[in-house]
Parts: C-alpha cells; structure tokens; sequence
C-alpha cells in the first residue's frame, strides 16, 4: 500500500476528483478525512470507504470561513493523531466576463478557491512541521495557465494556486513538506457534467473535439496523479505542476495549413 497508515484530509471530497481521490487514498492505506459542504455525500463517501475496509470521517467545512478550515484541521488532528496530507481541492467560481463579475461573485470565488487553499496549507503546515514531513497537493487547472471566455475569476485563482504551490514547495522543502500541483482539463465531475447539460450537446462535441484524445478525462484518472504526488515515491519532487488534460494544452489552438485534424 502507497499511503499505508498516512493520515490525509481531502476537501471538496463529497464527489469529483475530490471522492475519487479519497476512495484511491484510502484503497492504498491511508485514513481519510472528508471535508465538504455537502453533508449526504460526505456521509455517503465515509461509508463507502467503510465498506471497503478503509478508516475514514465526515467533517462539514465550508473552506470559505477560516474558522472552518481551522476546524477541519483539528478534526483531523483529534481524530486520528496527526496528519500527513492535505488536498486542496475544493472550488466554486462566478462565471461572466470581466466587466460584468459582481464583487460578491468575485470575493467568493477568491475565498473559497485560493484564500482557503492558503490557510488551510498554513493551518496544515504547523501540524506538519513537528514532524518534519507532510504533503501537500492543490488542485490547479490548465485555466491557471492560459485564459478562458467567460471564467476571468477561475483563471485568476487556478495561476494564484500554481505560484503558491511553488512558493510554499521552496519555504518548507528543508523542514520536510513537499507541495505540488495538478493541472487537470476538462474533467468528467458532476459539476462539468451539469453545465454541459445545459448547454447544446455540440458544446460538450465541440470541447471534445478540441482534446486531442477526443474525451473528457475521468475524475480517477486526477486521483492517480494526486495517489503519486501524496505518496513517497514523488520523495524528489516539489513546487511542481502536473497538466493531465488529455493533449489539449500541446497544441497552440491554431488550425492546421494542411486541413489535417485529430481524426487524421
């Protein structure tokens, strides 16, 4: 097992690349603690995990109010001694243009996906730091390396995450803490798979068409490279960003002087 007897807290764990990543943490030894909102999928993931033989709890932390995150991390701490590896990986975001994000869209947005990946990093490194190991891992995006119509907020928070992994990776990489991104693309959640459906379906052909592996990605498929990051083998790496989007950031987005497209 990759992450026997580790302790782990996963937000935004409920469902997404964050349950997928609890049930891969815990297939492989580790406790998890899942920390969500949404208190029935929570519940529903620990029992899952349960079932399979794996050691795990709810907490409900809403990530945006400090309090919260500060709680979510004793959580851990009181009930399983200590911990080892913290995911951050919870996310809401406005969507509109620039010009026409609200403030309260944009406050929010900033809270929940990049103040609270901080201090909970913060919180999580002084539990990490008397034991002079810990990792850390944060949901990132290809949108926090390029720009999207319409998802100014998202983009803006996924780059902060990206140099605050980086940041946080040189300051603690003598006391022992490893930090490391993910850079998923269009990724199969319920959250993706809900604004899919309310669009056309040639939205969700168009967006496959444009991966070159002509697909959207499995939640699992994030929760592997996450496995690998959390685990001892990635003992060397630090400050890192891992893109896993199927192809879709090689190519420059121009079309081909030669008609030839992905079907060649």
């Amino acid at each position: 097992m990759r992450l026997k007897d580790k302790i782990s807290l996963i937000t935004g764990a409920a469902s997404g690349i964050g349950a997928a990543t609890a049930a891969t943490f815990a297939r492989e030894g580790a406790a998890v603690v899942v920390a969500d909102i949404n208190d029935e999928g929570g519940h529903r993931m620990v029992e899952r995990i349960r079932d399979g033989g794996g050691r795990a709890d709810f907490v409900h932390a809403d990530i945006a109010q400090p309090k919260e995150v500060e709680a979510m991390i004793k959580f851990a701490v009181d009930r399983f001694g200590r911990l080892d590896i913290l995911h951050n990986n919870a996310i809401t975001a406005s969507a509109g243009h620039i010009g026409d994000i609200s403030l309260a869209g944009w406050q929010k947005t900033i809270d929940v996906g990049l103040t609270a990946y901080w201090y909970a990093t913060k919180c999580a490194i002084a539990e990490m730091m008397p034991n002079k190991r810990g990792a850390i891992v944060n949901t990132a995006s290809i949108s926090g390396l390029g720009g999207d119509y319409m998802m100014g907020a998202y983009n803006t928070i996924k780059a902060g995450v990206i140099n605050l992994t980086r940041t946080t990776a040189i300051e603690y990489a003598r006391k022992g803490i490893r930090c490391n991104a993910v850079c998923p693309g269009p990724i199969a959640t319920p959250a993706l798979m809900g604004a899919l459906n309310a669009q056309p379906k040639q939205i969700s052909d168009q967006i496959c068409q444009a991966i070159p592996m002509g697909r959207l990605g499995d939640p699992q498929e994030i929760a592997n490279l996450v496995l690998f990051l959390a685990s001892d083998e990635a003992s060397y790496i630090t400050g890192a960003y891992f893109v896993a989007d199927g192809g879709l950031t090689a190519h420059t987005g121009m079309p081909s002087l030669f008609g030839v497209g992905p079907q060649w």
